[in-house]
C-alpha cells in the first residue's frame, strides 16, 4: 500500500523546500510528508466530467481515438481543468469530442473510478440537449454516432456503462393511461407522499372528463400524471407530475408529459394548463417541455404547503387560432 501511495503521488520530493518525502501518519492513513517543513500532499481523485446527449431518442457516443481503451465507445467526457467547473468541462468536452453545443438539464450522477493499481477519480455525468453545432468525431475521436437503447456498442468504462444502463431501463418504460389497479397503487403513493388528502384516482380511470396516466416499468408503477377535461373551452388540465425517487433524472417526468400533450391533443384539447409552485423544480421540467408562463397567483398554497404560496400558471399550445377563433 505504502508503494502503491507513493506510486499515484506527482510529488517525490517536497513541492516547497525540495526535501524527499516520506510516508507518515496523518488523520487515518499513511500520506507522504516533508520531513523537514511538514508539508502534506493528500491524494485526491481526479475529477471528470460528461455528458449524456439524447437525439430523438438515441444517445451520443463517441469512439476513443486513445488509449486507454482505443477503439471502444463512451460518453463525450474527460478531465475538468483547474480553471473550469465540472459544468464547464462538460460542456467544452462534449464539443472538442463530438462537435455539439449543449446545454445542460439536470446531473444524473456521480460515478466513481479507478481503484487498486489505477488512479482513482470520479465522473460527474449530466444530461444535456444540443443547441447547436453538428455530430462529428472532433477532439480525440475517430467517430460519433447516435444510437438506439437496444444497439449499444462495446463501451470503453464502467462507470459508463452504469450511466447507460440506467438511460436504457429508463428508455424501456411504457407510458399508458392507467387500469383500475393501477389507480390503486397511485392512491397508495398519494398517500405516501401526501400530496393531496382524499383524491380519488380511481374516478379518474371511470369518468371521461379525466384521464390518469401512469408510467411502467417491467409492471411498477414509477410515475403518474393526471388530466382534466374541459370542453367548453378546450382546455385540459395537467393535475400533476410524479416519478418514483430512484427513477429521477433520467427524463421520465418529460416523456410523462409529452405523452399527456398527445393524450389532450386525442381528446380536442386546444391548450394544455399546469401550475407549479415558484420553488419547485418541476417548474423547469414544464418550462423545458414547451409551456409558457401565462400568469400566477400570489397567495395560491396554504403556507404550510410550499414554501412559498405563489403558483405559476403555463400553458401549452395544441392549436394555434386564427384571429376569428378558427383553426
Amino acid at each position: 500500500m505504502a508503494q502503491l501511495m507513493m506510486k499515484h503521488t506527482q510529488f517525490k520530493f517536497c513541492p516547497k523546500c525540495g526535501t524527499p518525502l516520506v510516508l507518515k501518519m496523518r488523520g487515518d492513513r499513511q500520506r507522504p510528508v516533508c520531513p523537514a517543513c511538514g508539508f502534506v500532499v493528500y491524494l485526491n481523485p481526479a475529477v471528470a466530467a460528461g455528458t449524456l446527449v439524447e437525439m430523438d431518442g438515441r444517445v451520443v457516443l463517441i469512439r476513443r481515438g486513445v488509449e486507454p481503451r482505443q477503439g471502444y465507445w463512451g460518453l463525450p467526457a474527460g478531465y475538468v481543468e483547474a480553471d473550469e467547473s465540472a459544468e464547464e468541462a462538460a460542456i467544452r468536452e462534449t464539443h472538442e469530442e463530438a462537435g455539439l453545443e449543449v446545454e445542460l438539464d439536470d446531473l444524473l450522477g456521480v460515478y466513481s473510478f479507478g481503484g487498486g493499481a489505477r488512479e482513482r477519480g470520479v465522473l460527474v455525468l449530466y444530461s444535456a440537449h444540443a443547441v447547436g453545432g453538428e455530430l462529428r468525431a472532433g477532439d480525440d475521436a475517430l467517430d460519433a454516432r447516435t444510437f438506439a437503447p437496444d444497439e449499444l456498442p462495446e463501451i470503453a468504462f464502467s462507470t459508463h456503462r452504469d450511466a447507460l444502463r440506467e438511460w436504457r431501463r429508463a428508455r424501456a418504460v411504457i407510458y399508458r393511461t392507467a387500469t383500475l389497479d393501477e389507480a390503486d397503487v397511485v392512491a397508495q403513493i398519494n398517500e405516501r407522499y401526501d400530496f393531496e388528502e382524499g383524491r380519488d384516482y380511481r374516478q379518474y380511470v371511470l369518468d371521461p372528463q379525466n384521464e390518469l396516466l401512469v408510467a411502467v416499468d417491467d409492471s411498477q408503477v414509477v410515475g403518474f400524471s393526471s388530466l382534466t377535461f374541459h370542453p367548453w373551452n378546450g382546455t385540459a388540465n395537467l393535475n400533476q407530475i410524479f416519478v418514483q425517487p430512484n427513477y429521477r433524472r433520467w427524463g421520465i417526468a418529460t416523456l410523462l408529459i409529452k405523452y399527456a400533450l398527445d393524450v389532450a391533443g386525442e381528446h380536442g384539447a386546444r391548450t394544455v394548463i399546469a401550475e407549479a409552485p415558484v420553488n419547485n423544480p418541476v417548474l423547469m421540467v414544464y418550462l423545458k417541455a414547451g409551456f409558457r408562463v401565462c400568469g400566477f397567483i400570489d397567495v395560491y398554497y396554504p403556507p404550510s404547503a410550499h414554501q412559498q404560496s405563489t403558483a405559476l400558471f403555463l400553458a401549452y399550445d395544441l392549436a394555434s387560432l386564427s384571429p376569428d377563433g378558427t383553426d
